[in-house]
């Protein structure tokens, strides 16, 4: 979703008490092409979100990622706070976090028997020297020498829950628009506020749903539809109606010495290893097939037992087609997937051949398990769709992340109070 940048400025303790100002969207952007396989997770799991408990937060959160022909210099990180539509918040740094204004990536490794060499970093966070201190949303800036905008590296969202507010939906058969039955899934959503609900709950409430990991549909500031004394109830409500999509597709590179599912060729040059995904074409007027996947997400890890993804696992070139017989006339085409960080740019956009009828892109991908689809993005709406490539299925298993905030009008800042994940089927 397209945010406005702001101007904001940051102070640095440990920089020499310096201040500058830069326009710093908080999203998920990384900012220099060397950097790759930009993993936040919690639990130590990498499919979880980057969501952690206020009372319960030490150490919850791994970041990973690598730096190709890296020299192994050391990295430094901080975070802000952000509003319930990911703004920078207007508070003082002191009523978010404590400790130093921003911390060292000092933990990172070579890259070992790899033809592609790279340095991986690792940190484990919140810990002692920089902490949050209230929830909400936040944005982890990880930079090099300073914050000028040729030493960033890349941003990253996470999120701290005070969990205040019970969250639950239901994804009904039917949508009130039955001309959508087939193709999309609506959402009833209720939230138990207890003693929090007063009578400013319009106002003060915001909830925000996300469809798998896709950011470009992701709906904010959503109001409740009925106000109730023991809830709040959003139904009958056009924002909560997303296209069903598809089944993610899915390749697995763990081994590069064997051919699996969705691989048509492997090869290995002096440099990388290249690999040929099957080739791809429209499921939109097929027939729904169900199988599991992971949501458009990615795992990184190597077949080989004994191996350390983080150092041992290789990059290969990994090229895409999608036989298309004329190109799409208003619509340009791209890959959508955590592989990207769910980003329509020019790294995920396919070019047309017309001497193969069909679309091309080649990514440089880490060895692991990878969801990904075929979208088309409108020229003039910017609207992103399936519509096209791989249609829009009612009895697709798509997960709904749900993040309910309520604006604290004291303390000027919005609390994160309630989350949860639902299956739609």
């Amino acid at each position: 979703m397209k945010k406005t940048l702001l101007l904001f400025g940051l102070a640095f303790f440990c920089l020499g008490l310096f201040a500058q100002d830069f326009d710093l969207p908080c999203a998920n952007i990384t900012y220099r092409p060397d950097v790759q396989t930009v993993q936040l997770y919690a639990d130590g799991d990498q499919l979880n979100e980057p969501i952690i408990p206020l009372d319960d937060m030490m150490g919850r959160l791994t970041l990973s990622f690598d730096v190709l022909n890296g020299q192994g210099d050391v990295l430094n990180y901080t975070f802000i706070h952000c509003t319930n539509d990911w703004y920078p918040t207007d508070i003082q740094r002191v009523q978010y976090a404590s400790g130093f204004e921003s911390d060292r990536v000092d933990d990172f490794a070579f890259s070992r028997n790899t033809l592609i060499d790279y340095v991986n970093y690792q940190l484990v966070f919140p810990r002692e020297d920089l902490v949050p201190l209230i929830s909400g949303n936040y944005l982890l800036i990880v930079f090099g020498d300073d914050m000028s905008e040729e030493n960033l590296y890349f941003t990253r969202r996470f999120m701290v829950l005070d969990e205040k507010a019970h969250v639950g939906a239901s994804v009904p058969r039917y949508p009130d628009d039955l001309s959508l039955a087939d193709s999309h899934q609506q959402l009833d959503v209720r939230v138990a506020m207890g003693n929090i609900a007063n009578g400013n709950v319009q106002q003060y409430t915001n909830l925000t749903i996300k469809q798998n990991g896709r950011l470009d549909n992701m709906v904010e500031g959503l109001k409740p539809s009925f106000v109730y004394p023991d809830y709040l109830s959003y139904e009958h409500e056009p924002l909560t109606v997303f296209p069903g999509i598809n089944q993610f597709q899915r390749f697995n590179i763990c081994n590069f010495y064997f051919q699996s599912e969705n691989l048509a060729h492997i090869r290995q040059t002096d440099d990388y290893f290249e690999i040929d995904i099957a080739t791809l074409e429209s499921r939109a007027r097929k027939a729904y097939s169900t199988y599991q996947d992971i949501h458009g997400e990615k795992v990184i890890y190597v077949e080989k037992t004994g191996e350390d993804p983080s150092t041992e696992a290789d990059y290969a070139r990994v090229n895409f087609f999608y036989q298309c017989e004329s190109p799409y006339l208003d619509e340009d085409v791209y890959l959508m997937g955590a592989f990207n960080d769910w980003q329509f740019n020019e790294r995920s956009r396919m070019e047309y051949d017309p001497r193969y009828r069909g679309y091309f892109v080649s990514l440089l991908l880490k060895q692991g398990y990878y969801n990904f689809m075929v979208t088309t993005l409108d020229r003039n709406s910017y609207e992103v769709s399936t519509e096209l490539t791989d249609g829009n299925f009612w009895e697709t298993n798509n997960v709904y992340h749900l993040y309910f905030y309520y604006f604290n009008a004291i303390k000027g800042y919005d609390e994160l109070i309630g989350y949860s994940v639902v299956n739609s089927h």
